[in-house]
């Protein structure tokens, strides 16, 4: 029987995640390149954020699964990458405004290219900048949950997990690739051509849902405070990579890191309360729809009071968007306005 209880400690975790994420993309675009907040937050804390989500949805998706329920185990498989497809096309769909205008400002004109982008960036990517996680979340799952379904142990799963990762950072950082020999880098070239990125649901989510599956199955207890030591070491260590390798987008020691922060995460055992749910759906307004209020501070720069400092940027998009957030996550409680849980 699978132990019935919140996560608390995940909920307040997720948050903070979402919101890493929403400030690292925000620096990317309006923050000048000499400023610390690019290291500190762009390359360093927000790589911890895709690998705890990997994690997270993996764990839960997993304490769902029983192998020795194939029909079941089957049910909540597919019945959660259908949720995951439906989400993706839904925000895809959201966004399809953003990507009329982005195109409307490049220098590209040509339909019949721009169209061909989309459909090959929908598969591989997405046109905007967060929601590649969504296909790349459903094809993880897909695939850890059909070998685990079909008795692959757990550790023949995190064990190639881990290779692949290992090579996506690689084939995902010049510090690394550029090292390549030749042959390999015009392959890489070749890859990159057609699926666009390693950061997809076969080199970076694999080994994260993998390692979902394990917290959800495993009767290993990490105590709370050895899981925290070990996250504030590994994400040190996050630190000398970004600093020593450039490494930006998929980082060796984010793997370590995640995993003590998750398993600390999930040992917290604080008293339930109704702010912990609706910070959960907090979390995942602010990582679907953060990218919008880049755009709301672009279209309302003439009337905004603040100065277009990096204080006054991060006040004018991460206030409103924590508001939106967190009205969207409340509303959602209240009768008559329960459908406005299946956006996210």
């Amino acid at each position: 029987m699978v132990e019935k209880r919140q996560y608390n400690g995940l909920d307040v975790l997720k948050v903070t995640m979402a919101v890493l994420v929403a400030a690292r993309h925000m620096i990317q675009i309006f923050y000048p390149a000499e400023s610390k907040w690019r290291l500190v937050v762009g390359a360093w804390l927000s790589n911890l954020a895709v690998p705890v989500f990997f994690i997270t949805a993996g764990f839960f998706l997993f304490r769902k699964v029983d192998r020795e329920n194939q029909k079941e185990s089957k049910k909540a498989i597919i019945g959660y990458g259908i949720r995951i497809f439906k989400l993706y096309l839904l925000w895809s769909v959201i966004y399809l405004p953003i990507d009329y205008i982005n195109w409307r400002n490049g220098q590209d004109k040509d339909v019949a290219r721009a169209v061909i982008y989309y459909v090959q960036a929908f598969f591989f990517s997405s046109t905007t900048v967060q929601l590649w996680y969504l296909p790349a979340l459903l094809a993880a799952s897909v695939l850890v949950g059909a070998a685990y379904r079909r008795g692959v142990k757990i550790w023949q799963l995190v064990a190639p997990g881990a290779v692949l990762f290992g090579i996506g950072c690689i084939c995902d950082n010049w510090y690394f690739n550029q090292q390549l020999p030749m042959r390999l880098q015009l392959l890489l070239n070749v890859y990159f051509r057609y699926f666009l990125t390693v950061r997809n649901g076969v080199f970076y989510g694999f080994f994260f849902v993998a390692l979902g599956l394990w917290f959800a199955k495993t009767k290993i207890k990490i105590p709370f405070r050895a899981a925290l030591a070990g996250a504030f070491g590994a994400t040190g260590l996050m630190l000398y990579e970004v600093i020593r390798c450039s490494n930006t987008n998929m980082v060796f020691t984010s793997a370590p890191a995640a995993f003590f922060l998750f398993a600390a995460a999930s040992e917290v055992r604080w008293k339930d309360r109704k702010l912990y749910p609706r910070l959960r759906a907090a979390s995942e307004w602010i990582y679907l729809s953060h990218v919008y209020f880049f755009h709301l501070y672009g279209w309302a720069a003439r009337w905004n009071p603040l100065p277009a400092t990096k204080k006054g940027i991060a006040v004018s998009i991460l206030a409103p968007m924590l508001l939106f957030a967190w009205f969207m996550a409340w509303v959602s409680e209240k009768k008559g306005f329960s459908w406005v849980k299946k956006l996210i």
